[in-house]
């Protein structure tokens, strides 16, 4: 799994490295923020990890909705629970890159991480609630929406919270 997250993440680097360089060529100053900001590899990668786990919950949630024929509730939950225990195995090993040194330690990381994103989850259901039930917006719109929201929450949860350089 690694082997192949490295070798994605290579073409990806390279990628984004050569339309950095066509933004230098246009513009040298955009161009150095650009590549400054990409250099910053936690927020990079943190990014990469909020959309994965972002396409997770979307996806969980329509299976839940489209497939299970569960509710706009119960899908924004079950879709909760999966891409909460996808983004802290993920932030866990490719953003942050934590070690905990005992089952103590991990259980208080983990226990933060899934803490945290509970008040996240109280966002996203009340946006959700007032956006699709109350007001009738297209609910796989208005979730896609809402999680980016939820994503920028997160990172300054995980940030500042749950995985702390010690």
């Amino acid at each position: 799994m690694k082997g192949i997250a490295s070798t994605l993440w290579k073409g990806i680097d390279a990628l984004a490295r050569a339309v950095i360089s066509l933004i230098a060529k246009v513009s040298p100053k955009l161009g150095e923020k650009c590549l400054a900001l990409w250099n910053n590899s936690e927020l990079v990668s943190y990014l990469f990890v909020g959309v994965a786990t972002t396409l997770v919950n979307y996806v969980t949630y329509w299976f839940a909705t489209r497939v299970l024929g569960m509710g706009t509730m119960p899908g924004t939950w079950t879709a909760w629970v999966v891409a909460v225990a996808f983004g802290y195995w993920a932030n866990k090993n490719f953003v942050f890159k934590t070690h905990c040194p005992d089952m103590a330690a991990l259980l208080k990381e983990a226990g933060s991480f899934f803490a945290m994103r509970l008040a996240s989850l109280g966002i996203e259901t009340v946006l959700m609630f007032v956006t699709v039930e109350l007001l009738h917006l297209p609910d796989l719109a208005m979730k896609l929406l809402i999680n980016i929201v939820v994503i920028i929450l997160n990172y300054v949860f995980s940030k500042v919270f749950i995985f702390k350089k010690k």
